[in-house]
């Protein structure tokens, strides 16, 4: 029933729902009325009947206890009076009937025993009623009433229920009629409203309202759905007009593809990349783009996207009609609804030619050198590894060169940068065509340059490449109108014979190189054990210089500095000794250049530095050295380009109380051309705090007198080797009397080194030099030899002898 009832309109639903609602309604409230009729009827009837019976019983007392039947009857017979009693029946004490009453329509007889009418069950309403004698029961007297008057008093109710109850039923289905005009014409009318808008795709049409009741609301929900869908509807049209403006104008090529893969929207910037105009190709078109070489990749890339939904990134080339290739990179991922279900893919590419080709151009910066276009350190390391690696798995050889150009700082700073330059471009290309396409030729760096020659099979093929390799570059180089002529320096290790470590190759070289040079340039030489065993005393020597400082094990000596004038001490030149406890003496040559490679001359400097300013200081301050004479300390390279020598220079001033112009710095030429500006900047910040300063061994590097003029130079020291040979090399005595002139005429006091002979003290003399130096005048001295050597000294001098004649 119910879901024929749903099937029904909402009309024939209100009509129905009443009918079944009133007819239920007043069905129940009639039984309930009949039931209640029916219990007030009964109620009465049994109050009637106990009445009757109670004044009957009385009547009959006296007339049962004198046996007087008439009388008996006579009072049953007053039942008569009500026609709803059926009969009445006196019984005796020994319940034998006295006396009845029957009535003529329902007339039933009393039975002639009271048992026998107490078995019988009958459907009227019946009673019995003791007749009383002082308490003590004499009889018994039986009454009973018809139920038809209570029967017909209920049907007449029964009826008149019904009567009401069809005309409810009327009046319900009347009052249905009219409800449903009232429901369900609103209803109707939203019904027709929402078809309208559904037919018209128009959000704008909003529904009457009629009641402020509930369909009034309902009808207020109504239009207010529709607001909301009028507002999200043309935010879906200005979101989707915004997303196709961003598409036509963005830098990104977008796309999507349906579900059954077939190209379904591009944008412009799609088409440009593509070089496509107007026609929209099929997918499997647009797979032929790819080139050959990234198409099987793409593919796999698609199938996993169709299949496992696993999205895409990756670049590709994408070939133009023009034959000419694109980089592009791809991204697309698998598009769903909310409930999960594909609606198609959707992706993005973009032209990534220009940042590949940045990025080629930045792999070229990495691995190549952007002057000569050489592999460089970092790509020459890669394949060094490569080739070790290669070496072991074949069981072949191979052979790394180190190449140094000789004297490229003279040409690079004479001739200018850009000469150096030119230069290193036709070095470069040299080493290229000498040796073989498989081989490697790398710069490392300024004028360094390595080369990897592979699948080496005998020594000898080395030497060959190592003589081709300098017969190549002995040649001529035409640069600014000059031909000039550069050689190099060539270290050779094997591997494996002489190592398989990387790093181990590298030094092996490197050291094979600096006696290349060690032995005079322009020339090659092999790694061998003997430069291995170097090593090995290199870093032990380096491990004792350490417990040498931290034992004290290093002490000072002073060589005297005498004036050529009148041979008074103008100052002393400080120098290092060190005495091992096992090795005994050993000389600065030999540990002086370890620590300056090692950083450890730094420590030894300052130490150094500190103790000449305070024993000297101390001399001064006694007057055994006059006020004027200076104290001279060799600084190295390491230390002149330490960022802390300024504050250290000062600092030692101020702890050993020494007069700033008491001292003396000496500096090597070769160690001011290494960066010339730089050299003269910190030279100026010296000579502020009030400091001398020196070059020692002049004329054995190679400086220009362009530099030497802007050097704030006060001491020029010659070299020993042009003193040496005086008076037997007429060079040297031309170059010594040079340098003196020169030196004078840029206000330079001169220091000749190494004077020795009597000979040479004349010519220095007759050529003005200031100073000389050297065991013609004194040996290096201790700090209490020096002072005993002053005053016999000052001594000598005031009785016109010369302490130099007397040794």
């Amino acid at each position: 029933m119910i879901r024929s009832l749903s099937m029904q309109s909402l009309r024939r639903k209100l009509v129905i729902i009443a009918m079944i609602t009133t007819g239920l309604t007043l069905l129940v409230s009639n039984l309930a009325f009949i039931s209640l009729e029916y219990y007030l009827s009964r109620q009465d009837t049994e109050k009637k009947l106990t009445v009757l019976g109670e004044v009957i019983a009385s009547r009959a007392t006296a007339a049962l206890t004198f046996s007087d039947f008439t009388l008996l009857s006579t009072n049953l017979h007053t039942l008569r009076a009500d026609t709803s009693v059926v009969r009445g029946c006196i019984y005796t004490e020994n319940q034998s009937l006295a006396a009845a009453y029957m009535s003529e329509e329902d007339g039933i007889e009393c039975p002639v025993r009271l048992p026998e009418l107490q078995r019988k069950q009958l459907h009227n309403f019946t009673q019995f009623f003791p007749i009383l004698l002082d308490g003590e029961p004499i009889g018994m007297l039986y009454i009973e009433i018809s139920h038809k008057d209570l029967l017909h008093r209920i049907n007449q109710f029964l009826i008149f229920s019904l009567i009401i109850l069809a005309a409810a039923v009327l009046l319900a289905i009347f009052l249905a009629n009219k409800l449903q005009g009232v429901v369900a014409r609103p209803m109707k009318d939203l019904g027709n409203t929402l078809r309208h808008i559904m037919l018209n795709k128009d959000y704008s049409i909003r529904a009457a309202k009629e009641n402020n009741d509930e369909l009034g609301d309902l009808v207020d929900l109504f239009n207010s759905l529709l607001l909301t869908i009028e507002e999200e509807n043309a935010s879906l049209k200005t979101s989707e007009e915004r997303f196709r403006k961003l598409t036509a104008l963005s830098p990104v090529g977008i796309f999507q593809v349906d579900g059954k893969q077939r190209l379904q929207y591009v944008n412009q910037r799609w088409r440009d990349i593509h070089g496509i105009p107007d026609e929209l190709p099929s997918l499997q078109d647009w797979f032929a783009r790819i080139h050959p070489d990234d198409l099987n990749t793409t593919q796999q890339a698609w199938n996993r996207l169709i299949c496992e939904q696993e999205s895409i990134a990756l670049e590709l080339r994408l070939v133009r009609r023009d034959h000419s290739h694109t980089w592009i990179q791809l991204l697309a991922s698998a598009l769903h609804d909310r409930n999960g279900e594909l609606l198609g893919y959707l992706g993005a590419i973009s032209d990534i030619s220009e940042l590949k080709a940045a990025q080629i151009q930045m792999e070229n910066l990495a691995f190549y050198d952007p002057l000569t276009g050489l592999a460089n350190r970092r790509l020459f390391k890669n394949r060094l590894e490569k080739a070790v690696k290669s070496v072991l798995r074949s069981g072949s050889s191979m052979a790394l060169m180190f190449l140094d150009m000789d004297q490229f700082k003279r040409i690079n700073d004479t001739l200018g940068h850009d000469a150096g330059d030119i230069l290193l471009k036709e070095v470069s290309n040299r080493l290229s065509a000498t040796v073989r396409e498989n081989d490697t030729v790398s710069r490392i760096g300024g004028d360094e340059f390595t080369i990897l020659l592979t699948d080496v099979h005998h020594t000898a093929d080395v030497l060959v490449v190592a003589e081709k390799l300098l017969l190549a570059l002995a040649k001529p180089i035409r640069i600014k109108g000059q031909d000039i002529v550069t050689t190099v320096s060539i270290g050779i290790t094997l591997t494996p014979d002489d190592s398989t470590d990387v790093n181990t190759l590298m030094k092996n070289a490197d050291l094979a190189m600096y006696r290349a040079k060690e032995l005079g340039r322009n020339n090659f030489q092999f790694f061998s054990e003997d430069m291995n065993q170097s090593i090995l005393e290199h870093l032990s020597l380096e491990k004792e210089i350490n417990e040498a400082i931290n034992r004290e094990q290093f002490s000072l000596v002073f060589q005297p500095k005498i004036s050529l004038f009148d041979y008074s001490v103008t100052g002393v030149e400080t120098l290092i000794r060190w005495q091992h406890p096992e090795k005994g003496m050993i000389t600065p040559d030999r540990f002086i250049p370890v620590a300056e490679e090692t950083g450890q001359i730094i420590e030894i400097g300052s130490w150094v530095l500190e103790q000449s300013c305070r024993q000297i200081s101390s001399l001064i301050r006694s007057n055994v050295l006059p006020n004027t004479a200076k104290v001279a300390v060799n600084l190295s390279a390491r230390q002149f380009t330490d960022p802390s020598l300024l504050a250290r220079i000062n600092s030692v001033i101020e702890i050993s109380q020494i007069p700033p112009h008491c001292l003396e710095l000496e500096i090597t030429e070769s160690t001011l051309m290494k960066d010339v500006e730089s050299a003269i900047q910190i030279m100026q910040e010296i000579k502020k705090i009030g400091v001398a300063i020196a070059i020692d061994d002049f004329g054995t590097g190679y400086s220009s007198l362009a530099y030497i003029k802007r050097f704030p130079i006060d001491v020029l020291k010659v070299d020993r080797s042009f003193v040496m040979d005086i008076p037997d090399d007429k060079n040297d005595m031309a170059i010594t009397a040079a340098v003196i002139a020169m030196a004078h005429k840029l206000s330079m006091t001169v220091v000749a080194e190494g004077v020795e002979t009597q000979e040479q003290l004349h010519f220095l003399r007759q050529n003005n030099c200031d100073e000389g130096q050297g065991y013609l005048f004194s040996r290096p001295l201790s700090l209490g030899q020096l002072h005993q050597f002053l005053n016999e000294n000052e001594r000598m001098r005031k009785q016109g002898n010369h302490i130099g004649l007397l040794q």
